[in-house]
């Protein structure tokens, strides 16, 4: 069996880089964890049916990347999406859930804190709301 494929697409290298490599070390070698350059590279592999997962970081006001996950949820509705953010806000909360993100949590995090919302979001399995209010899970 292929290797899962987790896309990240974060418009901060060093943080891209960093959860990148703890997402691959904690998930081992059934998965593949990579970075996508822009939003439009992330939006190709999906487009393309390689992505079992999307990780997005919308960044501060990032039009492209909320675009992106317009995009998925319009073109590609069974890809989970996970919103990894240092820019949390109630407003994009509410604003990706509106866009069909399930899955939000807020940088920094703790790895053992976002591999169950990663395994989650992969298993599509709603995940009960044990986790604190900076994490979010929509159903």
């Amino acid at each position: 069996m292929p290797p899962r494929q987790i896309q990240i697409c974060d418009d901060d290298p060093a943080a891209a880089l960093i959860t990148q490599r703890g997402l691959q070390t904690l998930l081992g070698e059934n998965y593949n964890v990579t970075v996508a350059s822009s939003p439009n590279a992330a939006w190709l592999a999906c487009a393309h049916g390689n992505v079992d997962l999307l990780i997005v970081d919308p960044g501060a006001g990032s039009g492209s990347a909320s675009a992106l996950v317009r995009a998925m949820h319009a073109f590609r509705p069974t890809t989970p999406m996970l919103v990894l953010t240092a820019y949390d806000t109630p407003g994009l909360r509410a604003k990706m859930r509106d866009l069909g993100v399930s899955y939000y949590a807020a940088k920094p995090i703790d790895f053992k804190e976002l591999l169950p919302i990663v395994t989650a979001a992969l298993q599509t399995v709603p995940m009960p709301n044990a986790f604190p209010s900076r994490i979010s899970v929509y159903h």
